[in-house]
């Protein structure tokens, strides 16, 4: 045990010395020295690393699919169990089963092939595997274990004679399951390489954003069905609705918040920007913006509300009052002024150019 040479310790039992010849202690010790040699012990580290990757990488496609169950959904459902509880209890029991599967099937094929690998390694120090051979009969006498017990971390007693025996007939096995392990580490790298991929792509990229943005819909249209009357659930809708660019949906879920709650200046500020900012014109309705951040300004008096309605009074052809306004928008501003200062440019811009025209 022990990754670095400093820490590095071989622990020797009474019983093994009792029990085996001189001989035999040094093939035992022949096969730790393979573990060393073979870095078998930094594997099992990149091994552990690579598990939480994956889990890393699969947790949000685990939750995905839960919200996507609706047979799941409804069996839950009908059992009165509550949404969130749905998805903890079954996303815990998914990365339990995801750990199980990793480590004895992943993390133990690559452990009994190491295990191999550190028995035929005798054979870099000695001419004969004979040694170790009778040191794992005596374990399988002593013990009074099967030799042919499956074990998931090494081969049975019986499998790891045989191949050493082959071994000692052909020497050229030894170099084939050389061979094996490292191809079967590339496989595995390129592997950890994709799930790195899907799990950056799941967390940061596109993907990602797009299916957690489907993900939060699905959540307020879950909650919107038991309260149809919740303001804020709406508004939170039309959140998602406008970073997702569904212009007409953003504008009917800050419509359908303001019906419930028609005192929420932030509700009434962002549908009024929409309405007199959005490039498609068909969903362009200046008036009713200008009205909306009115009401914004009258409920609360910040730079920002102060801004849109600025913005609204420009859209509206309405020069004077937009630069009073803007203007009372940058003497209220304790940061962002520049942003202030462009749009005051941008208006009185437009009304000197209106003025030449005249």
């Amino acid at each position: 045990m022990g990754l670095t040479k400093k820490f590095r310790y071989l622990l020797v039992t009474d019983a093994l010395l009792r029990f085996l010849e001189p001989e035999e202690v040094d093939a035992v010790i022949a096969h730790e020295i393979g573990h060393v040699k073979r870095k078998h012990l930094l594997f099992y580290l990149f091994f552990f690393v690579g598990y939480l990757l994956l889990s890393y990488a699969t947790f949000n496609l685990f939750v995905f699919v839960i919200i996507y169950s609706q047979m799941l959904y409804r069996f839950f459902e009908n059992l009165g169990i509550q949404q969130t509880t749905v998805i903890s209890v079954v996303s815990s029991v998914l990365v339990i089963v995801l750990f199980l599967i990793y480590f004895r099937y992943i993390f133990g094929y690559y452990m009994r092939n190491f295990e191999r690998q550190a028995d035929t390694y005798v054979y870099t120090l000695f001419g004969s595997a004979d040694h170790l051979i009778t040191t794992l009969q005596k374990i399988a006498l002593t013990t009074g274990q099967s030799a042919n017990q499956p074990n998931w971390h090494h081969f049975s007693i019986a499998e790891r004679i045989a191949y050493l025996k082959k071994c000692e007939q052909d020497r050229s096995w030894v170099a084939r399951h050389d061979r094996k392990i490292r191809k079967s580490i590339g496989l595995y790298l390129v592997g950890i390489l994709i799930m790195g991929g899907v799990g950056y792509h799941l967390n940061f990229g596109e993907t990602g954003r797009l299916l957690n943005a489907h993900f939060f819909e699905k959540i307020l249209q879950k909650e919107l069905e038991r309260s149809p009357n919740n303001a804020r659930l709406y508004s939170m809708l039309g959140d998602l609705y406008y970073s997702r660019k569904q212009y007409a949906e953003t504008i009917w879920a800050y419509g359908q918040s303001i019906n419930l709650e028609p005192q929420n200046p932030q509700v009434l500020n962002n549908l009024a920007w929409l309405l007199v900012t959005v490039q498609d014109r068909s969903l362009r309705d200046k008036e009713r913006g200008l009205r909306l951040a009115k009401r914004a300004v009258a409920l609360e008096r910040s730079p920002v509300f102060l801004d849109t309605l600025a913005e609204a009074y420009f859209a509206n052809d309405m020069l004077p009052e937009a630069i009073e306004t803007i203007k009372q928008a940058l003497s209220l501003a304790p940061e962002g002024r520049s942003y202030y200062e462009e749009q005051l440019k941008k208006f009185v811009t437009k009304m000197n150019s209106e003025s030449e025209k005249k």
